[in-house]
């Protein structure tokens, strides 16, 4: 867009400076959404993928090539390495993956092989998919796009919920709430901060505070930030159906090898969400992928952390009688070098893989890409796969 036709677009939809805010029109009574849930994953830190999806038996490259050999299932082009508990995984989940091999994230830098990764670009300033799935198809929805402190970047076509406290969720369904709350008392002075028509009256002030403000002439980014208060406002009625979905208690931080695993709430709460129709995309996080000493202790670790999760998920997902309404993507910023350090860690590797989950499709139980056996990418011809 040329930056005369920027301006002549500013100004045609009033956010020159000094144009009174117009104020959005109050919410009609939102729509569950219904269509598929789209989950990232992210193993962040640089994941390697030649002891997980795209296993290389190569002794230099890693340690379980000595004694140990490439696996796979029967009837399953995917393959695997004897690590961490990728036996287990998949030989469930095989049937259930598309896995993608030999991407070129073109760099080894954490932040750009993140964008790259989650934008499709480099460069900064793209939307991630999460946010382009939600601005799609939920952009009404209050909780649209969920974020779990993954790539989050919106460029402004929707907005994200950050959720790095799962548990803080219920304030957001009860904001009057201090402690468990009984919707059947008119007040508590324990459980409530305040009684049902104190409430009303602080919220009617709040609207006439915003209608006053939206007369007068704000920069644009006040005016933004009003919009987005009024609209978050609204949308906090809309909040009510996951009250009735919400577990009483939320998923353990620790996962069954007791390890601190992030992911079990994450997905709880992902799911939840979208139960009640308030969700569309959602982003989830796991650490400790970063392995520049000690690799294959490590590594074996948060891959072990990874696969609970996702277990999990799924496992939630079938308990909720929305399993087939998901689709998982799962990546990293990049991959891991080709040989040990001195530290025995592995450094980066921009040859990376990922894997799209979902069941009963029609694209799945399949392998789309190469590399090498030095783990360099091979160029796809698109003519190959439909």
């Amino acid at each position: 867009m040329q930056r005369r036709d920027l301006l002549k677009w500013v100004a045609g939809t009033g956010l020159l400076m000094g144009q009174p805010l117009a104020m959005p029109k109050a919410r009609a009574s939102i729509t569950p959404y219904n269509g598929p849930l789209f989950i990232t994953l992210a193993a962040d830190g640089g994941w390697d993928v030649t002891s997980f999806c795209d296993p290389k038996d190569n002794t230099t490259m890693n340690n379980w090539a000595s004694s140990g050999s490439v696996r796979s299932k029967s009837g399953s082009p995917i393959t695997w390495a004897p690590f961490a508990l990728n036996e287990s995984f998949f030989t469930r989940f095989a049937s259930d993956m598309l896995v993608i091999n030999g991407i070129d994230t073109q760099t080894n830098a954490h932040q750009a092989g993140q964008r790259h990764v989650w934008s499709g670009r480099l460069a900064e300033g793209y939307p991630s998919f999460g946010a382009i799935a939600a601005a799609s198809l939920g952009a009404d929805l209050p909780l649209g796009f969920i974020s779990n402190g993954g790539y989050k970047e919106t460029a402004g076509i929707a907005t994200y919920t950050l959720m790095q406290d799962p548990s803080a969720l219920s304030k957001l369904v009860y904001p009057n709430k201090f402690l468990d709350y009984d919707p059947n008392d008119s007040w508590d002075p324990a459980k409530q901060y305040h009684r049902s028509a104190a409430l009303e009256l602080i919220d009617q002030a709040k609207r006439e505070r915003l209608q006053r403000l939206s007369g007068q002439s704000h920069s644009p980014r006040m005016q933004r930030s009003i919009e987005e208060l009024l609209s978050a406002k609204q949308g906090q009625a809309a909040l009510a159906p996951l009250a009735d979905i919400l577990p009483a208690s939320l998923a353990s931080y620790t996962d069954e090898d007791g390890e601190w695993n992030p992911l079990l709430r994450q997905a709880q709460i992902a799911l939840a969400c979208y139960k009640a129709g308030l969700t569309v995309a959602a982003d989830l996080s796991i650490w400790g992928f970063d392995t520049h000493a000690n690799h294959d202790v490590e590594h074996a670790k948060g891959l072990q952390r990874l696969q609970r999760g996702i277990t999990f998920l799924w496992d939630e997902a079938e308990r909720m009688g929305i399993a087939e309404r998901v689709i998982v993507c799962i990546a990293s910023d990049f991959g891991r070098d080709r040989k040990y350090n001195d530290g025995n860690g592995k450094d980066h590797w921009p040859v990376t893989s990922a894997i799209l989950m979902a069941k009963n499709k029609s694209w799945t139980n399949r392998v789309i890409g190469q590399t090498t056996a030095g783990h360099d990418a091979l160029a796809l011809n698109p003519a190959d796969f439909h």
